[in-house]
């Protein structure tokens, strides 16, 4: 088994007779922080269902966090899965959630503490760390439903957090949030990564999502991995153009990056 974080071999997922992802070979060292870039369809969410051991049908090596994903059964699953974060790209409705914050929150220590097993109190003051950490502690009593949908996002990093992850999968953070909000949630994983021990990875369409500390862009296109680099190596105008369209350039400032129309500035 390897010791890096995520170890893929030989992978096909296919839906009918189409394929929707086929990777040759991907590694991802722990301690990295990793983008996940490509276009609707790309094979970026299936990528993260094969990690977590959901999506069907696969063949080829999956490792995780030296576990081979394909050979765990049910109870091997739930206990890699405590290891890993995960915060998904679809909130839950606002009905189907009638949840406090803190309540949400706790959701992610039950795997710590066993299924349908109270919460004890070092759980607790676990639990009101993290709400405390992401700013979240004057919204701690209200109901999921009513708090804003960045809110939203960082109440369920923190219900990630808690289990104390290894690994954190970040599927479209920032999805649907406004510009505001947006840069909130891209210093949160900023500092996230830069003050503990913890491989990321970050599915995204937009460049401007990668914070600083991301050094490597992986780059899908009608699943396959079609690029794989440091962000300067990568996101270059030419390759946003071949994956979104024409009429676009890729600017960079302060280690950040950015997709603008128009092809006046390059990076």
């Amino acid at each position: 088994m390897s010791d890096a974080a995520l170890q893929l071999d030989d992978v096909i997922v296919r839906a009918g007779r189409r394929t929707i992802l086929s990777v040759d070979s991907l590694c991802v060292e722990r301690g990295e922080l990793v983008g996940l870039l490509g276009p609707n369809g790309a094979g970026k969410s299936t990528l993260l269902r094969c990690l977590l051991g959901l999506q069907g049908g696969v063949r080829g090596g999956v490792e995780v966090l030296g576990r081979p994903v394909g050979d765990l059964g049910s109870g091997g699953l739930a206990g890699l899965r405590r290891r890993i974060g995960y915060v998904p790209q679809i909130l839950p409705a606002r009905s189907e959630m009638p949840l406090t914050v803190r309540e949400v929150v706790a959701i992610g220590r039950t795997g710590i503490a066993g299924l349908l097993r109270p919460l004890k109190r070092p759980d607790w003051q676990f639990v009101d760390e993290w709400i405390e950490r992401l700013g979240l502690a004057g919204l701690a009593g209200q109901g999921f439903g009513e708090i804003s949908g960045g809110e939203q996002r960082k109440t369920l990093i923190a219900r990630a957090m808690v289990q104390h992850p290894e690994l954190l999968l970040l599927d479209e953070p920032t999805a649907n949030l406004d510009l505001g909000w947006r840069e909130r949630i891209v210093r949160v994983i900023n500092d996230l990564h830069r003050s503990m021990p913890l491989t990321v990875v970050l599915v995204c369409h937009e460049l401007e999502v990668l914070p600083t500390c991301c050094g490597r862009v992986v780059v899908l296109d009608a699943g396959c991995v079609v690029a794989d680099g440091r962000p300067d190596e990568v996101l270059s105008t030419a390759r946003i153009g071949s994956l979104y369209g024409p009429g676009l350039a890729v600017v960079a400032a302060s280690g950040r990056w950015a997709v603008v129309p128009g092809e006046g500035v390059h990076a």
